[in-house]
């Protein structure tokens, strides 16, 4: 199982623009095989960060997400409005 934490800065002004696209983001990317929980988060007080948390059953699964058609097209949509790069974790279950 592999889990992501993966952490989108959005200029505030921006964040109109990019909600759509992250609800778009999420709703296809729960229907791809492989993924087994895939949610967005907002963190009261801090407008512009959203929070990824995700659940994959293996890397490839994981890498079949980042080449789909839905995320290379919104993706790089979303990063032209961040206000500074993303952080993305990447962790197996420890064993």
């Amino acid at each position: 199982m592999i889990r992501v934490v993966a952490k989108n800065f959005i200029k505030p002004e921006k964040t109109g623009e990019a909600e759509p696209l992250f609800r778009e983001l999420v709703a296809e990317t729960q229907k791809e095989e492989g993924c087994i929980e895939y949610r967005l988060f907002v963190i009261p007080g801090q407008p512009g960060l959203y929070v990824y948390v995700e659940e994959w059953e293996d890397r490839a699964a994981l890498d079949r997400h980042t080449k789909s058609a839905h995320y290379t097209r919104i993706v790089p949509q979303t990063r032209a409005m961040a206000e500074k790069p993303g952080e993305i974790m990447i962790m197996e279950e420890f064993r």
